[in-house]
């Protein structure tokens, strides 16, 4: 019984030797190279901006090779000053992705981005301040 009394040790210290290699599984987030905040979803990184009624979604892969806006589709659905508005975006130029607000945003804007990549589900939420 007494080589039972170390298993919950062993257990908590490899979870806590490991919890950091699974946070930081993919590196640091990358810098927004478009103005935006960028976070991760489903293995990818995704940039999000929003700019007076304009709201555009850039998608890369991990490695930072950008994802053709033809192989993911999305909508967001951003709230400004308590009101929630759901935009469809439409793929534009290279892995960025367009879509418009009823409003141009001014404030905080919380989003969150549902994309869907390579036929799977995605998201991706965001806080941003203009």
């Amino acid at each position: 019984m007494r080589a039972h009394a170390f298993a919950p040790i062993f257990t908590i210290a490899f979870a806590l030797l490991t919890f950091p290699v699974v946070t930081h599984a993919h590196g640091p987030t990358p810098a927004a190279t478009d103005g935006g905040q960028v976070q991760e979803a489903a293995e990818h990184w995704v940039e999000l901006v929003v700019q007076g009624d304009q709201v555009t979604a850039y998608v890369n892969e991990l490695d930072s090779k950008p994802l053709s806006a033809k192989e993911w589709s999305g909508k967001a659905t951003i709230l400004v000053d308590g009101k929630t508005e759901a935009v469809s975006l439409t793929p534009a130029d290279g892995n960025s992705a367009n879509g418009k607000l009823a409003a141009p945003a001014t404030g905080r804007v919380t989003a969150v981005l549902q994309l869907t990549i390579d036929g799977k589900a995605a998201q991706a939420r965001f806080a941003i301040t203009p």
